[in-house]
């Protein structure tokens, strides 16, 4: 399955207003901007939910909040001449591939929740709620392309580095419960040991800068649990063990967590960590010439951690496109069972810097049992695409009822072939409404 390219960029104007403009799509390019109205009342208003909401938050209450917003996201970057062109482009794919909707933003836009984005049904789109992200041929990303960028290495074999920082109580328990992820993160990935080395370290061990600096290996993939934060405008993580009440926090800044990933060979760096995502953090790393950096918007929670991670890292290690394994992994999040009501809303916490042109970021070679490892791993990704977006009983206010429980391999061929079929009908007939 192939991503093609839809970029768009946007920045603020004045307080009021914003230019945005297609750059680069299946379906041509725009030559002026268009100006935008900035509602930062309604906008704010959305971004606070992933700094207040609690493990306790009610899916009913946090929904409409979701679409409400994702709807004013999407009047301000979707306007209907940027509209008319994502209709085109999706109608000139091949069925079987997929949009990369690539968000190229200022500062001031930049740290908005753009992966609540709530398209109007004009688009062909069949996703829960509207939301663009979670149609599986939509895969979102901030950043464009960058020349100069390092060759992705072909490696039987990728390497991972965890490395968690702990907060202890005077009880001694940790309450950022860092060795809880790792060891639920770690089970989950066995599975993907033939493609996957996994290494742990915790902060009370070693700090985190010692531990890249002495991995012994080069680092594919950087995984962070912890806690990042900002200090005089400029993003850190905290690298070593935190005493609660403790005024005494090590700090690892951004721009020196840059060189030192890039140093290790990090292909891919992902913070489970709150307001990770955030400019201020990742702009840094980006700089240095990390390839993909991934973090989360606000608050996140552990299980929607290790679930998506553990979706994500599976998929990539066999060879699957960053397109696809992120989509599927926002996905598995809803799927029956994956995580408690509570937090499931949670789907599209994680904000994706894609700067690699590269959709593979560790490439196979073709050998048969890998390609049909691969085969099946995207039967996998159907399965729950199928699940998820093709069995919806009824939307309300954004939250999805009646998704049903696992379909079996033996009707996934069939139904697929079905799904698909309409999907292209529907979208033909709005392309030709529209050409008219």
């Amino acid at each position: 399955m192939e991503f093609h390219d839809f970029q768009i960029r946007a920045w603020t104007v004045d307080k009021k207003h914003a230019a945005v403009l297609v750059h680069s799509s299946p379906a041509g390019a725009m030559q002026q901007p268009e100006k935008v109205v900035l509602d930062w009342v309604k906008l704010n208003a959305l971004s606070k939910i992933f700094q207040l909401a609690s493990g306790q938050a009610k899916e009913e209450m946090i929904a409409p909040q979701l679409t409400e917003g994702g709807r004013e996201l999407a009047g301000m970057i979707f306007p209907d001449s940027i509209l008319g062109l994502f209709i085109r482009s999706l109608a000139q794919l091949d069925p079987e591939d997929g949009l990369r909707v690539r968000l190229c933003l200022d500062r001031a836009l930049s740290d908005l929740p753009w992966e609540y984005l709530v398209l109007p049904d004009a688009t062909g789109l069949k996703s829960p709620g509207g939301f663009l992200v979670l149609d599986d041929r939509v895969s979102l990303v901030r950043e464009p392309p960058k020349p100069g960028q390092k060759k992705l290495t072909l490696r039987k074999k990728q390497r991972l580095l965890f490395f968690g920082t702990r907060l202890c109580a005077a009880s001694g328990d940790d309450l950022w419960k860092t060795a809880e992820e790792r060891d639920s993160l770690f089970k989950a990935l066995e599975p993907a040991s033939a493609h996957l080395v996994t290494r742990a370290v915790l902060s009370d061990e070693t700090d985190c800068q010692t531990a890249l600096r002495l991995s012994g290996f080069p680092i594919d993939i950087f995984h962070y649990s912890g806690h990042t934060d900002v200090e005089n405008s400029v993003g850190y993580l905290v690298a070593k063990d935190v005493d609660l009440g403790s005024q005494n926090v090590e700090k690892l800044y951004a721009n020196t967590l840059g060189r030192l990933l890039r140093g290790a060979g990090t292909t891919l760096a992902v913070f489970s960590a709150c307001n990770s995502g955030r400019w201020v953090f990742v702009e840094p790393l980006l700089q240095a010439g990390v390839p993909v950096v991934i973090g989360a918007q606000g608050l996140v929670y552990v299980p929607v951690a290790i679930a998506f991670c553990q979706r994500l890292y599976s998929a990539l290690a066999i060879g699957l496109s960053l397109d696809e394994s992120v989509t599927w992994a926002r996905l598995h999040l809803l799927e029956p069972g994956v995580l408690p009501e509570s937090v499931k809303w949670q789907w599209g916490a994680f904000m994706v810097y894609m700067q690699t042109p590269e959709a593979i970021l560790f490439p196979k070679p073709r050998k048969p049992q890998i390609v049909a490892q691969q085969n099946a791993a995207r039967m996998a990704r159907q399965v729950t695409i199928i699940n998820v977006t093709q069995n919806i009983g009824t939307i309300h206010g954004g939250k999805v009822i009646g998704i049903s429980g696992n379909i079996t391999a033996k009707a996934l061929d069939k139904k697929v072939r079905k799904t698909v079929q309409k999907r292209k009908i529907k979208i033909q007939k709005q392309y030709d409404s529209n050409k008219t």
